[in-house]
């Protein structure tokens, strides 16, 4: 597989003490969806070049403001989030516009990779959602919708290796881009196969990293079947399936190393 890249966010230099801005006011952060693992910014003015930050702990996850409102996902479990919304100064420094504390009591633990949040957005009128919908009619079975899904994609989505040597800045993937397309890269297999799944009630993580044998990022599924996450990484499938090979559904976990998890 040709080596490939993610555009991703490395160092980012905050500046508690800067002023507000004039368009902070028009900010929301809504945490009260936070019991199922999401919490909503919106932002009533145009939030050019704002960031969100959501941290717990040490741990801390970069999204763009790209839409009047957008959702993200409250991965790290129980207990106290901080959400920061961020406005670019220059270069990779930022400045604070708003933030906002609360305590988040997770009622289902899977719940929130059946939703929609950055970066796997998808909604019931996408033609991908349609699509996975149409394929898995009359498929009450969790084990044959994945494979139903995972079949789909290996066999429909090609590598699309130009992309893949210089990715959008910044790139969050469309999925009925992805579809009309019929090519992506891993971090577009990953977000599409995970879009179909959470439609069809399957819980489904979008999960970046590195695999064994790669010195790439790189971007996987886990699927939650009988009980248990399993590693599905449908990019290196499609690979072996396009070359004539084979390759199983359900990788060895043990050849990931997570970094990542939405």
């Amino acid at each position: 597989m040709k080596k490939f890249r993610f555009v991703a966010i490395l160092l980012i230099s905050i500046m508690l003490c800067s002023p507000i801005s004039a368009y902070a006011a028009s900010i929301s952060i809504d945490s009260a969806l936070a019991g199922s693992g999401v919490v909503k910014v919106s932002c009533a003015d145009t939030c050019k070049k704002t960031k969100v930050m959501v941290e717990k702990g040490t741990t801390k996850y970069y999204y763009d403001l790209k839409n009047p409102e957008d959702s993200f996902p409250l991965q790290m479990g129980d207990g106290t989030y901080t959400v920061s919304v961020l406005e670019n100064i220059s270069g990779t420094s930022y400045k604070v516009l708003t933030k906002k504390s609360f305590k988040a009591e997770i009622a289902e633990e899977n719940s929130l990779y059946l939703s929609s949040v950055q970066p796997v957005t998808w909604n019931e009128d996408m033609e991908a959602i349609k699509l996975a919908k149409h394929i898995t009619k009359g498929i009450e079975n969790d084990n044959e919708i994945v494979k139903v899904l995972y079949d789909y994609t290996i066999k429909n989505i090609s590598y699309d290796y130009g992309k893949a040597d210089k990715p959008p800045e910044d790139y969050i993937p469309e999925i009925d881009k992805v579809l009309e397309d019929g090519k992506g890269i891993c971090y577009d297999y990953s977000v599409l196969f995970a879009a179909m799944l959470r439609s069809e009630g399957v819980p489904a993580k979008l999960v970046k990293g590195y695999r064994s044998g790669m010195n790439v990022y790189h971007a996987w599924n886990e699927v939650y079947l009988d009980g248990s996450w399993k590693v599905i990484d449908t990019t290196y499938s499609a690979c072996a399936f396009k070359a004539g090979t084979s390759s199983k559904m359900i990788q060895d976990n043990n050849l990931y190393q997570k970094s990542k998890e939405y």
